[in-house]
């Protein structure tokens, strides 16, 4: 018997999500007053979504899928008509394999020839990942959002200014960014501060804070880091971010400290920073484990006062839920 997952969107405009074997006659139902508790008092109902499922079991999984989506996404789908991400069961082996392959043969041509494969093994199952970690950062940082249309990289290279005129990527990577970057600081905030993970054969990593932020931005954390370096130095010295995450990286790091700053400043340690990330490595093993989102949340829930502390700087806020 075919079963099918769907959403209503309800008469005060909030959206219920459950499982039928008749669609129609479960919509009616609503309508009736004798479909779910949460429907009676909102009706009437419309059908704003519905996918098939095979049985009865993996129905109720997909409902409980949609049912720990956020709003934004459950409307993303209704717009789009498109079916949710599967299920993340880890990165296919092939995904790293194809990565090896682009290594040794980027060219345009070659790609085109295996872009099925770097869809199924690759792209899509980043996507599914997306998907589950945006369902956690919901519990533990609300304010920090996974898209698959924003949060997987292009793996089309820019290759206007390199001597490098290699087409494409030859890794995957996430960006789970504050779901109002772009509107507190304008639009060069370049995503404020986020969680980042990075697939790459033989080099896997996980990372957070904000890299190279663009001058006002930049700017105004300097500032943040005068009025107040004991906070910031009691957040990157935890112990428990250290030894996972080791010292603030010193990528782009000034020779010298800022003009207009004197010499034995209290934030001076800081202000030489032109970048605020922190990075660990990851075995690659890791990346093909069903149990990866839960690893990656247990890191970033370690970045977390890092990246609101940075965020807080620049104007954009934390939330308690979305």
């Amino acid at each position: 018997m075919p079963w099918h997952v769907y959403i209503v969107r309800c008469g005060d405009g909030t959206l219920y999500t459950g499982v039928a074997t008749d669609l129609a006659r479960r919509v009616a139902a609503h309508n009736a007053g004798q479909g779910a508790k949460y429907t009676r008092a909102r009706r009437p109902v419309a059908l704003a979504w519905h996918t098939g499922a095979p049985d009865r079991s993996s129905a109720q999984r997909l409902e409980a899928t949609l049912k720990q989506l956020s709003r934004a996404a459950k409307e993303d789908l209704i717009r789009t008509g498109a079916r949710p991400m599967g299920e993340w069961h880890g990165l296919p082996k092939a995904g790293l394999t194809f990565l090896r392959q682009l290594r040794r043969n980027n060219r345009r041509e070659w790609f085109e020839a295996h872009r099925d494969s770097y869809e199924a093994a690759l792209r899509e199952p980043m996507r599914a990942l997306v998907e589950a970690m945006d369902v956690r950062l919901a519990r533990f940082a609300p304010e920090i959002t996974g898209d698959p249309r924003r949060s997987l990289f292009r793996i089309y290279r820019d290759v206007r200014f390199s001597r490098d005129k290699s087409p494409y990527k030859t890794h995957a990577a996430l960006w789970f960014a504050h779901r109002d970057a772009g509107f507190g600081v304008g639009r060069e905030a370049h995503g404020g501060a986020g969680f980042y993970f990075h697939v790459e054969p033989g080099a896997c990593y996980v990372a957070g804070g904000f890299w190279m932020p663009p001058r006002p931005a930049l700017d105004t954390i300097r500032d943040a880091l005068a009025d107040d370096p004991k906070a910031f130095a009691r957040i990157v010295d935890a112990p428990a971010l250290r030894r996972t995450f080791g010292p603030l990286s010193d990528e782009g790091m000034l020779k010298r400290l800022p003009r207009g700053t004197a010499p034995g400043h209290p934030a001076e340690r800081w202000l030489r920073h032109r970048s605020f990330t922190m990075s660990t490595e990851l075995p690659e093993s890791a990346v093909f484990r069903r149990d990866l989102p839960a690893l990656l949340e247990r890191r970033y829930r370690t970045l977390l006062p890092l990246v609101r502390w940075l965020n807080t700087a620049i104007g954009l806020r934390t939330a308690e839920r979305r």
